[in-house]
């Protein structure tokens, strides 16, 4: 059973029928990447055959957020797209309509934070295409009018988008569902189903498959990096959020079901993102014990300085580990690192290997969506190897 009803927004379920056939593409949390959602449409050929499905977060965090909402308005004008709506999505049309001179101080410093992790946010790219500059808290409040009206068809299509989507074999939902019945669910604030954190540990089983994003795949496995999309058959879970955005070796997902109720053998995915690939010209043997720090669990204490790594414990797990200086921060008097894992991936010659980070020991990579070190040589990629950069791959 639900809990209590909150006061505020309620949730939109909409209901829709997937043609018998079709198949069925599904991605997440752009966060602003329009030319990598370009790519992977590309990548998967996208046609007018198919059934697409967009579960949230189109915009902030990345470079494009303007530009994407406008190509996925584009895109909702087609029968077969599907566009739902993230907490990300919502956050931003709250947050301009609530502008006040008691919060425009609050407003100011999200424009900066974004600026500095993507050069601007959402607002300062409607600034720019009026020609404003929003320098100043006094700024941003006295242009809070303007945009309303300019940007009245962007805001209007987030607010009306669907947070939950209910097919006849899936429920598509940004975050997830607190509670396994539609009919209780719909009555709750709608934060609950678009920031539910964790959602693939509540514990929930349900009838039809329900798919999500919201919350990066990588977090859910403490000893190995992946980005790829993960499926809990025992509880009828698939979460796909790859990580676009927001951790440095994230990725966009597409996942593809060949037709509507298809086992969970024949579901596939694939993915973009923006990473420099090279030859492995070495072999290398992965770890047998690892260790993955994800946000959520990254406090650290600093047991030795070094130039470019330091030595840390990781306080829960009790790992020591090396840790480059550029992914520790200090908040509020305590050490923590963004993301990081001390995994060494198993790696054979002519492997694709993705360059997120290059080190003096070593290089922080991607191998087919898993991360971890490679200490071995690189070399261009080989005409076999460019190939095997398009391949589709079955859920492990």
């Amino acid at each position: 059973m639900c809990g209590k009803v909150e006061d505020g927004m309620k949730i939109r379920i909409k209901k829709t029928e997937i043609p018998k056939g079709r198949r069925i593409l599904v991605t997440s949390d752009i966060h602003g990447h329009k030319t990598l959602l370009q790519r992977l449409l590309g990548k998967v050929g996208f046609c007018g055959e198919d059934m697409l499905f967009i579960i949230g977060d189109l915009i902030e965090k990345g470079p494009e957020s303007l530009e994407t909402l406008r190509y996925v308005m584009g895109l909702a004008e087609m029968d077969n797209v599907v566009v739902l709506l993230g907490n990300v999505d919502l956050w931003r049309v709250q947050m301009l309509e609530e502008l006040s001179e008691e919060n425009s101080e609050d407003f100011y410093s999200y424009l900066l934070k974004m600026r500095q992790w993507c050069g601007a946010s959402i607002f300062d790219q409607m600034g720019a295409e009026l020609g404003i500059s929003l320098d100043s808290p006094q700024k941003a409040l006295a242009c809070k009018n303007v945009f309303l009206e300019c940007f009245r068809g962007e805001l209007d299509f987030i607010r009306a988008l669907p947070a939950i989507v209910e097919t006849r074999d899936y429920i598509f939902v940004h975050a997830g569902l607190p509670c396994t019945e539609l009919e209780e669910v719909k009555d709750r604030n709608i934060y609950e189903v678009l920031k539910l954190d964790n959602f693939m540990a509540s514990g929930l089983s349900f009838e039809k498959y329900v798919i999500v994003g919201h919350w990066p795949v990588s977090i859910y496995n403490n000893r190995i990096m992946q980005t790829n999309p993960i499926i809990d058959q025992g509880h009828h879970i698939i979460s796909i959020d790859g990580g676009c955005g927001l951790h440095m070796e994230g990725q966009l997902n597409m996942l593809m079901l060949p037709w509507a109720g298809c086992s969970t053998r024949e579901i596939t995915y694939t993915f973009c993102d923006d990473f420099e690939r090279f030859e492995a010209l070495s072999f290398q043997e992965g770890s047998k014990d690892s260790v993955n720090i994800s946000y959520t669990d990254r406090k650290v204490r600093i047991l030795e300085e070094g130039e470019e790594f330091s030595c840390v414990e990781h306080l829960s797990s009790g790992r020591r580990i090396r840790i480059v200086n550029e992914r520790l921060y200090n908040r509020n008097g305590e050490w923590a690192d963004v993301n990081y894992s001390d995994y060494l991936l198993p790696v054979k010659e002519g492997d694709v290997l993705a360059m997120v980070m290059k080190t003096s020991e070593g290089c922080f990579m991607k191998k087919d969506g898993v991360c971890g070190w490679y200490r071995g040589e690189l070399g261009p990629l080989s005409g076999c190897a460019k190939k095997a950069e398009e391949k589709i791959f079955h859920i492990s």
